[in-house]
């Protein structure tokens, strides 16, 4: 019988650590949605650099970044790729390259076009520029959520 508790209770203990190591995507200044959507002033991401939010759904991060290309118009994506979205590291901004965290492949942040450059290509995230706000819908938001 002792055996049995024992037993249960270092079973329990191993899901635990388990449960309680398993990654988390990283956590960037936080965004919350306003009738359906999160609003970011152009302002503060139209500067030439990669810009990281995160929206809470529950207790789960989704990251995405805005970006500016080199033509001027501002870009959205996930901070995830189809490749390495598993390891919820996310991109960081290395000089002027946005580099995935896990494989370390980057991408011009000058670049307009990113679709097709590559197995770790930002997943793009519809936004639209309505009166000087970036506008990104918190259901576009939830869609990505697999990603994290």
């Amino acid at each position: 019988m002792f055996r049995q508790i024992l037993s249960t209770a270092v079973g329990l203990m191993i899901l635990t650590g388990i449960v309680a190591c398993a990654p988390q995507a990283p956590e960037h200044p936080l965004v919350t949605a306003v009738d359906g959507e999160v609003r970011i002033p152009v302002a503060q991401v139209n500067d030439g650099d990669a810009h990281f939010f995160t929206y809470k759904q529950g207790d789960r991060n989704i990251n995405f970044f805005a970006r500016t290309d080199g033509s001027g118009k501002i870009l959205t994506h996930f901070d995830a790729c189809y490749s390495c979205y598993k390891y919820k590291k996310g991109y960081v901004q290395e000089d002027r390259e946005v580099v995935c965290i896990a494989c370390r492949i980057g991408y011009d942040l000058d670049q307009e076009i990113w679709d097709w450059v590559g197995p770790c290509v930002p997943v793009t995230l519809k936004s639209e520029i309505v009166g000087g706000i970036l506008v990104v819908t918190e259901k576009k938001l939830k869609k990505g959520a697999k990603l994290f």
